[in-house]
């Protein structure tokens, strides 16, 4: 997967002039879902087009169809599970019937609620995309964009919070509390047995987060 390039063919398969509009709008998430769950199981080694069209209950030609490369339904699949939670957090950042604080603190909950869950995919799958992204330029290049977009929303919440604070300053504190987002995948994924208490290690992890959303420099 030396060149990680996307064109319209691609999506729409050869020499194809592509689905209904209707089939499409549905046909499309079945499949990144099924893409999903491959990618976060199996790992980029064992990411197919065969393997994903089998989760998917379709045929491979169905999925060539909308996907005409492997390279194209791998980024398509890095985007959508990215801005899923990138919406859902949005979401949470932005309701108005919260205190700025307690928006932050919904997306604390938001993410411990995901980690813990038994069928979690964003462990693996984010592991996977870091771990592939170390090797392949395109892939680091579209987890940067993906990372700027999640330090920029954590670095809102920290303005809406302190708003007295300087732009530079809410951009630090927004990519110490995605850079502590970011090791939260890791750290509950791989603590197994020494795991902490997860009730007080979702309290505890409220107080750091809130302590750089409100002290004042």
């Amino acid at each position: 997967m030396e060149n990680l390039t996307i064109a319209l063919s691609d999506v729409a398969g050869p020499g194809k002039k592509g689905a209904p509009r209707g089939r499409r709008e549905t046909r499309v998430p079945e499949i990144l879902e099924a893409a999903i769950s491959v990618f976060a199981s199996a790992g980029n080694d064992g990411f197919t087009q065969r393997g994903v069209a089998a989760a998917a209950n379709i045929r491979l030609a169905t999925l060539q169809h909308y996907f005409g490369s492997r390279d194209s339904l791998l980024k398509a699949t890095i985007e959508e599970l990215a801005q899923r939670y990138l919406r859902r957090f949005h979401e949470l950042g932005e309701d108005a019937r919260l205190t700025p604080e307690a928006r932050l603190h919904a997306v604390l909950d938001e993410t411990f609620n995901t980690l813990a869950s038994p069928g979690n995919l964003i462990s693996p799958f984010a592991l996977e995309c870091w771990c592939l992204a170390e090797h392949h330029p395109e892939v680091r290049e579209l987890m940067e964009e993906v990372s700027e977009k999640y330090q920029s929303l954590f670095s809102g919440l920290v303005a809406q919070i302190n708003p007295d604070l300087p732009a530079q300053e809410c951009r630090i504190r927004g990519a110490l509390i995605y850079s502590h987002w970011q090791g939260l995948i890791v750290f509950l994924r791989r603590s197994g047995r020494n795991a902490p208490d997860l009730t007080a290690f979702r309290k505890a992890t409220g107080v750091v987060w809130s302590a750089l959303g409100k002290t004042t420099s």
